[in-house]
């Protein structure tokens, strides 16, 4: 009798083994290049880049007018409440972050960050004003105790289940769902003022159909393509009271996510076949902390989310460094925002003196980690001067 169970359960088990697809292990490359890495090199005759020229960085007037929103983040009285948008993977990811928020002595305490993405919730539905996941993010604000009239910044990560279409019409479709979710957000919240948007992570270990390569790599220019929309004035995206309605907060680039599998981007992120789970579409454990840890990196780095977020640069110690020249994060990766006096342009030089970029002078500005030629630098020791103030940057790896 035994024997006979014991059969039975090891071939239910066997076929339960067989129904459930297992992860591309052997998928370790798309071939495909980051856009943070493509530049003004093209994917099928489209620009890379995260913004406009291929540059990674968002236009001057763009970056001053999300300087103004997040200023006013600050400003505007009582506490400031930070939440995702998104499906699965967005929850996921979120959720860690949430912890590693949780923990994070740097954070600025009157910033309640919660968790208001959902699985199976994609881009369509999201983008339905009157969908019943929006029910959803009401109740988890008020599970948090967070007023919704305190939703001032957002994250959003957003993909379409099952797509068909091929490129560019698939990152079209899910530009005009997150043009949609853009608009329901302002809608919902009329004092958000700032989203963040990013694209998908690599999907090439994926053995499903729910949202594989190359539709994951092309969610970016999805996301691309909606903030240029809104730099080029597209009154659907106007976020700016004096040139007419609000429609939609201000729109810029969260972390940008994707890596080609093992093949290691610039800055060295790969994507291990561990870091998902079984069906190679969701993170696991170590995807989620992936995520997470760029997003930690990101609020504490990104010059419009440090205004609200990380006024004043903080040791390892804990103890505020009140600095005329400050640096953060320090050491740093990709980007740094750096704090200057006011009319005092900002000279970064090398360890052997020589000038490397000469920055404008602006109250709060960012670098991203390349010279006057556009080249990125070396890891290592940088100094940065403005006036009589200098301050020691270390660049890693």
């Amino acid at each position: 009798m035994f024997a006979r169970l014991a059969l039975a359960f090891t071939l239910a088990f066997a076929a339960a083994s067989a129904a459930e697809p297992l992860a591309l292990c052997d998928s370790t490359s798309k071939g495909f290049t980051p856009l943070t890495d493509l530049g003004t090199g093209t994917y099928l005759g489209e620009q890379g880049g995260l913004y406009p020229g291929g540059s990674n960085v968002p236009p001057a007037a763009h970056l001053e007018d999300g300087l103004a929103c997040a200023r006013g983040i600050e400003g505007g009285g009582g506490p400031i409440v930070v939440i995702s948008i998104g499906m699965s993977n967005t929850t996921q990811e979120f959720s860690r972050f949430v912890q590693l928020v949780a923990a994070d002595s740097n954070w600025n305490p009157g910033a309640l960050v919660v968790d208001c993405a959902q699985g199976g919730q994609t881009a369509p539905i999201a983008a339905d004003p009157n969908s019943a996941y929006w029910t959803t993010v009401m109740s988890r604000l008020q599970a948090a105790g967070a007023d919704p009239a305190h939703v001032r910044v957002a994250w959003v990560k957003e993909a379409i289940a099952g797509p068909t279409l091929p490129f560019p019409q698939d990152a079209q479709q899910l530009q005009g769902y997150l043009r949609a979710i853009a608009q329901n957000l302002h809608d919902k919240f009329p004092n958000l003022t700032v989203a963040y948007f990013s694209s998908r992570i690599y999907a090439g270990y994926a053995s499903t159909t729910l949202n594989p390569e190359p539709y994951a790599y092309q969610s970016g220019f999805a996301v691309k393509w909606l903030i240029e929309e809104q730099i080029n004035g597209s009154a659907a995206l106007n976020y700016d009271r004096r040139i007419g309605p609000i429609e939609s907060p201000w729109l810029a680039w969260g972390p940008y996510l994707w890596a080609d599998g093992l093949v290691p981007r610039s800055d060295g992120l790969t994507w291990q076949c561990s870091d998902f789970q079984t069906d190679g579409t969701h993170p696991s454990t170590t995807g989620r902390q992936k995520v997470a840890e760029m997003l930690l990196e990101f609020f504490h780095s990104e010059p419009t989310t440090v205004v609200w977020n990380h006024l004043i640069p903080v040791d390892a110690g804990s103890r505020a460094r009140s600095r005329a020249l400050a640096v953060w994060p320090n050491p740093m990766r990709e980007y740094a925002a750096v704090r200057a006096p006011a009319g005092a342009a900002i000279a970064i030089h090398d360890i052997a003196g020589r000038l490397v970029r000469l920055l404008p002078a602006s109250a709060l500005t960012e670098w991203d980690r390349r010279d006057a030629a556009g080249q990125r630098v070396a890891p290592g020791t940088y100094l940065l001067r403005a006036g009589a103030h200098t301050s020691k940057l270390t660049v890693l790896r």
